[in-house]
């Protein structure tokens, strides 16, 4: 006769196991609250302990699967060791649209090709508004990883699907827009005509849309549109350059930057700290360097912060770094 292991990595406090005929029975009894520890029992179920799970699912009340599904993606996101994916999976095809919402954030490491398939399937049919929205922003990952793998079969299907929704007069601007900024780290032509296209709309949150889609999109050709914006009176249009800028990293944007560190906005100011760790050089470093006499602590922190990445990037032994380790 054998005895179950207890799981050490939920369960370090206890030595007798817990089953899950016990954690489905806790779950179904709605007058307490789920314990973490029986939660994190559900990690990595067999195919037939999810039989059981959703056998028992099925029969909760949304209020009560929402709870459940919620605690499930937090406790993934606090323990890299628990995985919950298959009840996330199970949450995307829910009757309730937060429990859809709530399994979409909950896969956002998940990178399967049956994750992409969901994912677009939602974002055409999807009842609701605010789901479709949250399904295509989770689909960036996938543009950026079929761009950086050179899937040219994903690549051009993601574009395909994503520039049809933005293309859509008779969709939301909220979903066109999020739909320009998912598919924005493909390198493809058709991509930079729809970023190009919405800078040059009239609505303010579509240009907002197409200045962080060309940081996304790490072309060195925007610098010539983003630099000008970092002038712009909209200390929104200047964060979002800002932040484009550090992502395409050229040195060609320090000197436009460097003046945002006495910017009025205090956002503006500490994107373009991190901006200029990410660009580096010697410009950026000086410019970094100033802000550590800085009275303000959260500037000065923040300069420290990008002077330890731009160090650790460029020689991660230099003496800077060993010093500011010890710090």
């Amino acid at each position: 006769m054998t005895t179950k292991k207890t799981r050490k990595i939920n369960r370090p406090y206890l030595s007798i196991p817990i089953t899950l005929d016990e954690v489905i029975s806790s779950l179904v009894n709605t007058d307490d609250p789920v314990s973490s520890s029986h939660l994190a029992e559900l990690s990595d179920l067999s195919s037939e302990s999810f039989l059981k799970f959703r056998d028992a699912w099925n029969e909760l009340g949304p209020e009560r699967r929402y709870n459940i599904i919620l605690r499930l993606k937090d406790l993934a996101e606090d323990n890299v060791e628990l995985n919950f994916d298959v009840i996330l999976k199970l949450g995307l095809d829910d009757e309730d649209p937060q429990i859809r919402l709530v399994s979409i954030n909950g896969l956002w490491e998940n990178r399967q090709n049956w994750l992409q398939r969901k994912l677009i399937a939602i974002a055409l049919e999807d009842e609701s508004e605010e789901v479709r929205i949250c399904s295509v922003q989770a689909l960036e990952r996938f543009c950026l990883d079929a761009e950086l793998n050179n899937k040219q079969d994903a690549k051009q299907q993601l574009a395909n699907i994503l520039l049809s929704i933005f293309n859509n007069p008779d969709k939301s601007n909220e979903l066109r827009r999020r739909s320009l900024e998912a598919v924005s780290p493909l390198g493809l032509a058709e991509v930079h005509t729809a970023i190009k296209e919405a800078f040059q709309n009239d609505n303010r949150e579509f240009k907002l849309s197409a200045v962080y889609s060309m940081g996304v999109n790490c072309n060195p050709s925007w610098l010539t549109i983003l630099m000008p914006q970092l002038q712009n009176n909209d200390a929104e249009l200047r964060y979002e350059a800002a932040c484009a800028c550090g992502e395409i990293g050229e040195e060609d944007a320090v000197n436009a930057l460097i003046p945002l560190l006495e910017d009025d906005d205090r956002d503006v100011q500490l994107a373009a700290i991190e901006a200029l760790g990410k660009i580096g050089g010697k410009e950026s470093k000086e410019a970094l360097n100033s802000l550590l006499e800085s009275p303000d602590e959260l500037l000065r922190d923040a300069a420290q912060q990008s002077i330890y990445e731009l160090e650790l990037y460029h020689d991660p032994f230099s003496p800077e770094i060993l010093e500011l380790d010890k710090e």
